[in-house]
Parts: C-alpha cells; structure tokens; sequence
C-alpha cells in the first residue's frame, strides 16, 4: 500500500504542476479557474493538517488564491504528502485518524482512505478546471494518470 499511495501522490504533484504551468504559460487568471485550483491546494493542506492531527480551524479552502500562491501551495503539498508517506510503516496505513469536517462533525477514516481521497478529489477539481478552460477557448492541461505512467516509464 505504501509504495501505491507514494505513486498516487507523485501523479498528484505532477498534475498539479502541470495544470499551474499551463494555467501561467497561457496567461489563465479566469477567476472560476483560479477559485477551483485555490480549492485543490487548500484542501490537500487542510487534510495534511488532519493527518497530522493539527488545528486547522478558521481555514477556508474555497479562498480564491493568486496563480502564484496555489503554485507555491502545491509544491509545499507535495513534500509534506512524500514525507508523510515515507515516514509510515506498510501497517500504519490501515490507522484510523479522527478528525472534524468543515462542518465541525466528527469523523475517523483509515490514513489510506484518506490520502485516497485527497488524491480523488483533487483530481476531481482538475477535471472542473479543464472544461472552465475550454469555456474561455484555451487547451486544458492533460493531466491523465495514464499520461503520468507514460512520462514516468521515459524516464
């Protein structure tokens, strides 16, 4: 399971990469666009913070951030997910964490379960992302996992 979850979080920096460089490189400040990628990066900082069994109230993850911040968000992500990940042993996994939702309810997941998610969910925003780009008349990122197993096999 460790090694899967260490793959799904390296798919999810590159994606996140990729998205934010096609986002500066085609000059995209639409504000739907920007509002969604904010939610990506804050969401996968707020469960790493959950994770981590930290305080994370009073955070908005549907703060529309600049281009630049949700770049520099997604690469301090993509550390903590790879470290986090590297410092668990296979058994830890399968721990239960407690945690709030934005909501304030309660609830505990498995760690896998969780980093799952985050990496679902993200990809879930990408998808939104990609047809806002569209609606203005702009090329969305390719941001498939199978293109991240292809890239990766070349490497």
């Amino acid at each position: 399971m460790k090694e899967y979850l260490s793959k799904l979080a390296k798919y999810n920096s590159w994606a996140n990469e990729r998205l934010t460089l096609s986002l500066r490189d085609q000059n995209i400040s639409d504000e739907s666009v920007l509002k969604l990628l904010s939610h990506i990066v804050l969401s996968e900082q707020i469960w790493m913070i959950r994770l981590k069994s930290g305080d994370y109230s009073g955070m908005n993850f549907w703060k529309t951030l600049r281009l630049a911040e949700c770049n520099r968000q997604w690469q301090e992500n993509a550390k903590a997910y790879s470290d986090f990940i590297s410092a668990k042993l296979e058994t830890e996994f399968e721990n239960m964490i407690a945690y709030k939702n934005s909501k304030g309810i309660d609830f505990s997941n498995t760690i896998e379960d969780v980093l799952t998610h985050v990496f679902m969910h993200s990809s879930y925003h990408r998808a939104q992302i990609a047809r806002e780009v569209r609606k203005i008349g702009k090329t969305p990122a390719y941001t498939d996992y199978i293109q991240f197993i292809r890239e990766s096999k070349r490497t």
